[in-house]
């Protein structure tokens, strides 16, 4: 009967197999076929020849036995083909030394491996750190570490991400960097069903391209519905992914799939892809993507709790501002524009979108301490007395204190906007007669759009000012009343029509 040679590339070691012979390969130093290479398990498969063919047995190896980059359990493997333990190759050839005539350089015996393989990672276990993963004690140990360190830096980089594209960043990153993937993508649940079941929402390939791409939409439908791990070694050779168009059209090879999920519910999957060839992940590979899975759907959940807060948030200090709108019967919406007017100043000026976030509460919160004032002064026809004037001068301390009561980041942010909204330039203005850079930009901000506003709104002692009036008034008082480099701002912005956003109904 034929003998089967194995030659270890890295080494260029040789062992002859005869016929009927069992070894076993591996990194200890009882295995009869030795590759040291940290990769490989210590006892990572079996070989046996039979009628010329070399019979493959994984050992529960960490890093998978591959024939032909195609993932095996129990497999077969003829001259000419290529066995891979982790990183490291064996050649099958003839036990004459060379390789069968016209041997093909990848072959299939089909059936002889688990092309797809579906799995239920449970959140709460560390099925790495279990017996049943297989292998000696060190390199369980060794995978453990791999695996939870990964999975501490994602921890890190999804503690971050305050709404969804950051969230979808940091996990897609994380993804391309721990796994060998070239594309990866977040696909969210639909809220309504009838629009599709679910849909790509973030999208990156290792080259940083972040543009969105079709993924198998069958797999990932089962993945949600069923909760369950999936990953197919070569989607294009497997009759469950042959027929997609996504996989056919894409040139799509190796998949993993895994749900995106809290401890309750699955809220959509995460995808990853190889386009270079089969045999690219192994089930360690899909364990730690579902283990990220989980630790994303957590972190997805919070987003989108954190997102209801504040739009809870958001809506409940509209809600304000239109009372003490209401409650100054010459001020309508008055709150709402000045709001507007300081996140267009904002934009100008390149703030990022958080602080241009600040900049609106700030504006539609800017006059929350006239609830401490009396109506009968809010309300009077007509200019007011000195004293009255005193008391109206309380409200940007009173609207600071009432505001300093919650303690939602988001809030506490705007109280320099509330409290110095009425300080002015040369150091003149109230409560605490601040000038210059002195004065925070919160509050320069919403001093030139509250006098703007003022100026363009109707009084019972004055009617409206056009606007071209308003804004020469803000030039004669640069270096006075206001920052002067805002006061050119507002010059520069209303010359190119640009002043007043598309909502001003001033």
């Amino acid at each position: 009967m034929p003998a089967v040679r194995i030659l270890v590339r890295a080494t260029g070691a040789v062992t002859d197999l005869p016929d009927g012979v069992c070894l076993t390969a591996g990194r200890a130093a009882p295995c009869e076929v030795r590759v040291d290479d940290p990769s490989v398990s210590r006892r990572h498969c079996t070989l046996e020849a039979r009628d010329g063919e070399l019979h493959v047995e994984d050992l529960e190896s960490a890093n998978g036995t591959y024939v032909n980059d195609r993932l095996v359990r129990s497999g077969v493997a003829r001259p000419g083909d290529v066995i891979r333990l982790g990183n490291a190759m064996l050649d099958v050839r003839s036990a004459e030394g060379s390789v069968a005539a016209g041997a093909a350089a990848v072959q299939r015996h089909e059936g002889a491996y688990e092309s797809v393989i579906e799995k239920v990672f449970e959140p709460s276990r560390f099925e790495w750190l279990s017996t049943a993963a297989g292998g000696p004690e060190l390199q369980l140990l060794e995978r453990a570490q791999r695996h939870l360190a990964t999975l501490h830096r994602v921890s890190e980089l999804l503690a971050g991400a305050r709404d969804m594209k950051g969230l979808a960043d940091a996990t897609l990153r994380a993804i391309l960097e721990v796994t060998s993937a070239d594309r990866a993508a977040v696909v969210l649940r639909r809220q309504d069903p009838s629009t599709g079941e679910a849909e790509v929402a973030a999208a990156l390939s290792r080259d940083g391209v972040s543009e969105r791409f079709s993924v198998s939409r069958t797999l990932v439908a089962d993945v949600i519905e069923k909760g369950v791990s999936t990953f197919a070694h070569d989607a294009s050779a497997d009759d469950r992914f042959s027929e997609g168009e996504s996989v056919i059209r894409q040139n799509v090879r190796s998949v993993m799939c895994v749900p995106l999920r809290t401890t309750d519910e699955v809220l959509g999957a995460l995808y990853a892809d190889s386009l270079s060839g089969p045999g690219r992940f192994t089930e360690g590979d899909l364990e730690l993507l579902s283990a990220i899975g989980n630790q994303a759907g957590v972190a997805l959940h919070r987003v989108r709790l954190l997102g209801e807060l504040e739009r809870l948030l958001l809506d409940t200090i509209r809600a304000i501002a239109a009372t003490i709108d209401a409650k100054d019967g010459y001020t309508h919406r008055h709150s709402e524009r000045v709001a507007m007017l300081a996140r267009r100043l904002g934009q100008e000026m390149g703030l990022s979108d958080a602080e241009l976030e600040t900049v609106e509460l700030s504006g539609l919160l800017h006059d929350v301490g006239k609830i401490a004032v009396p109506d009968a002064i809010l309300n009077k026809p007509g200019r007011l007395t000195a004293e009255e004037f005193e008391e109206m001068k309380k409200h940007p301390g009173h609207g600071a204190r009432i505001l300093s009561n919650i303690q939602a980041p988001s809030v506490l942010a705007v109280l320099p906007g509330v409290k110095h909204h009425h300080e002015k330039w040369d150091g003149t203005g109230y409560p605490e007669g601040l000038a210059g850079e002195g004065i925070p930009l919160l509050g320069r901000l919403l001093g030139v759009a509250d006098v703007f506003d003022a100026l363009t709104s109707a009084r019972s002692y004055r009617a409206a000012m056009p606007i071209d009036t308003a804004v020469r008034i803000i030039r004669d008082d640069a270096g006075t009343h206001f920052d002067p480099a805002l006061s050119e701002l507002v010059v520069r912005l209303h010359a190119r029509g640009d002043l007043l956003p598309e909502e001003w109904d001033g």
